[in-house]
């Protein structure tokens, strides 16, 4: 799949979302409680969304709170690993405001992740799988958190790369790779099992064109240092060095502090579906989370089935962890790095007929016009 086809798509994904986020300026409320541009609020400009919702609708809930990280560490902000602020900080040096560097760091980081992710999917598949798995991508649900000031983009850059290099047998990068995820997300430590079970994978199997030494397996110890890291910086700083974990209570989004079985799980949320006031935007959000992980699920196990088993790790780490706190809250946004179940939805779609395809489609953006609406607004989505 070629540069230019990849960047029409992205340019194309990016008009939809400013065409949508401009219409949901006269057709939806603003919601005041979690909208960007706080950071750059003062006595005469109380309200920058206001002034340029455009940008700043981009920057509603967590970007607020990676904005504020980028200058410093607040109350209950350890929830927010270091590495995306920090190129915040440094980017906004040259760039202002903050919360249009965020922007462009998750879109530049996910255009050349785009560009690694059909590099890699090339590996095993054809370009026409390549090309559908990206639309797969693009068209969900939640994919315009990407874009936003979140580090999807910039995490999904690092997933892919990490990856494609171990794939390609250039392990000591995917280590270096792999620190930077764990230095950004929780999940970056995902990497280090999942690379593991790829270098035995490479090693075991005769169709490797060269298999990897014992040295490139050493050298994936790196990837959990991004982790240890930011957990000893949490010691000096508040003497907790799972304060990460801890401070999600906090944000009362139904975390529990004990492991919750997924099945638990899915039963209180069909307790939600038939309590929740339906009247409430909420409600949209719960069903969004529900089925979200229904969906995920399935493919985690199709899989487990069907794909490399570094990919199926990876895969089933990312989508469980989140569930184990007793909630789905934000499932739709963390599924994004799952890509190996967008790839199961590219190899769909590559041998599923134009009807099927157009009704995919459809679906999947009529419900990315309305979570984008709802978000843009600063209405909870994920």
């Amino acid at each position: 799949m070629s540069f230019p086809k990849i960047l029409r798509l992205f340019l194309l994904w990016q008009l939809v979302i400013i065409l949508i986020t401009a219409a949901a300026f006269t057709l939806l409320p603003l919601r005041t409680t979690f909208i960007g541009g706080s950071d750059q609020a003062s006595r005469v400009d109380p309200q920058p969304y206001i002034r340029n919702p455009l940008l700043y609708s981009r920057a509603n809930f967590d970007g607020i709170h990676y904005v504020d990280v980028a200058r410093k560490y607040g109350y209950a902000q350890q929830a927010f690993f270091p590495l995306y602020p920090r190129l915040i900080n440094i980017l906004s040096k040259y760039i202002h405001p903050p919360a249009l560097a965020g922007i462009l760091i998750s879109l530049a980081s996910f255009l050349v992740g785009l560009i690694y992710f059909a590099r890699l999917i090339r590996l095993d598949y054809s370009p026409k799988v390549a090309f559908w798995t990206i639309v797969a991508l693009l068209v969900f649900p939640t994919s315009f958190f990407i874009s936003a000031v979140y580090t999807e983009g910039l995490f999904f850059l690092q997933v892919i790369l990490a990856f494609y290099f171990a794939r390609t047998g250039r392990w000591w990068a995917a280590s270096i790779i792999g620190m930077s995820a764990s230095y950004t997300r929780f999940a970056g430590v995902f990497l280090f099992p999942a690379l593991i079970l790829e270098w035995w994978h490479q090693r075991s199997h005769p169709e490797s064109r060269k298999k990897p030494g014992i040295s490139d397996l050493l050298c994936l110890a790196f990837i959990p240092l991004g982790l240890v890291i930011f957990m000893h910086y949490l010691y000096h700083t508040t003497g907790d060095l799972l304060a990460f974990i801890h401070v999600q209570k906090l944000f009362q989004q139904g975390r529990g502090d004990k492991i919750i079985m997924i099945y638990q799980v899915y039963w209180r949320y069909l307790k939600m579906i038939f309590t929740v006031n339906r009247s409430d935007p909420l409600y949209l959000t719960i069903l969004l989370e529900f089925f979200s992980a229904i969906l995920f699920t399935v493919t985690s196990v199709v899989s487990l089935i069907k794909q490399r088993a570094s990919y199926s790790l990876f895969n089933v780490l990312n989508f469980i962890t989140p569930t184990l706190s007793g909630t789905f809250t934000s499932v739709p946004r963390y599924v994004l790095l799952c890509f190996p179940s967008f790839l199961l939805f590219g190899q769909w779609l590559s041998l599923a007929s134009g009807t099927y395809r157009r009704l995919y489609i459809a679906a999947s953006l009529g419900l990315f016009i309305l979570f984008l609406m709802l978000f843009v607004r600063g209405y909870w989505v994920a």
